[in-house]
């Protein structure tokens, strides 16, 4: 079912007011048109017109309810095109949840050549046993998510999603994630502690503690904004115990950048600097998952 729906995000977040919702799949072409606004071909689309690149994409999508131990976890599966093996990107929300955004997100990776599964962290908590979808608006989502999601069954989530898409048939036994903001956080655990695991973005999350910053294995890729000191004031720690434990970290931190530049790509410098990253990611993601 269509779902639109126009609300500030969250005055917290400073998010300002976004265009979101579900639309189903259409014909031809992705982005949104011309104009200030327009998505750049080949990068990541922004608050602003993600859900027409979610609406007119071409690639194949589906969404499947993942066994989660004795419950399921419902998630957005996109497809490159071919049929040539793939390797894997859990994709992890940021505090707005499993929205057009992060759907965006999943399609870009796919026209990039992953297969790309965005699992709804809020399976069974909406309304009445529902999911993402049952919750009216952003804030409810928002608040739903801050008070209801619990991050060890988060993990969990993640975890039987990367599971399950190691299990595809195009899948090439690599597997990687991407997270923002809280999801970037999820992405540092990930690449801590999921069972097969090859490459972990981060985009302006806080890093977990150090003890499971030490259990990390695979290279770990950071992107943050300069005018976003709660987040970026903690990289300088994160490094310095990722290089104690011998670990591989690469970060960037912006200038005039600031928290959730991916979304909101209209501010300050934040357009060049999720150009770059975005560039970055998936030059990251090609080395080490293909």
């Amino acid at each position: 079912m269509k779902r639109c729906t126009v609300a500030v995000l969250s005055v917290a977040l400073a998010i300002p007011i976004v265009v979101g919702g579900q639309a189903p799949a259409g014909r031809g072409g992705r982005g949104a048109g011309g104009g200030p606004f327009a998505k750049v071909p080949g990068q990541l689309a922004s608050g602003w017109n993600a859900p027409s690149t979610v609406a007119r994409t071409t690639l194949r999508h589906e969404w499947v309810d993942i066994p989660v131990g004795s419950s399921t976890v419902h998630t957005w599966i996109e497809y490159p095109n071919g049929d040539a093996p793939a390797g894997v990107v859990v994709v992890m929300s940021y505090e707005a949840g499993l929205d057009d955004w992060i759907r965006s997100v999943a399609d870009e990776l796919a026209a990039s050549g992953f297969i790309a599964l965005a699992p709804d962290v809020l399976t069974g908590l909406g309304p009445n046993g529902g999911n993402y979808d049952a919750l009216r608006s952003p804030d409810e989502v928002i608040r739903a998510i801050r008070t209801r999601v619990v991050p060890e069954q988060a993990m969990r989530q993640y975890l039987a999603a990367a599971t399950y898409g190691a299990t595809l048939p195009r899948a090439n036994g690599r597997i990687g994630s991407v997270g923002f903001g809280p999801g970037g956080t999820f992405s540092f655990r990930f690449a801590a502690e999921a069972p097969v695991v090859h490459a972990a973005v981060v985009f302006y999350g806080v890093a977990p503690d150090d003890a499971t910053l030490r259990k990390i294995t695979v290279p770990v890729l950071g992107f943050y904004g300069e005018d976003d000191p709660a987040v970026t004031g903690t990289v300088a720690a994160t490094a310095a115990t990722l290089q104690r434990a011998g670990k591989s970290f690469e970060h960037r931190t912006y200038p005039g950048a600031t928290h959730h530049f991916g979304l909101i790509q209209v501010e300050g410098r934040n357009g060049p600097a999720t150009q770059d990253a975005w560039t970055r990611t998936l030059a990251f993601f090609k080395e080490h998952l293909q």
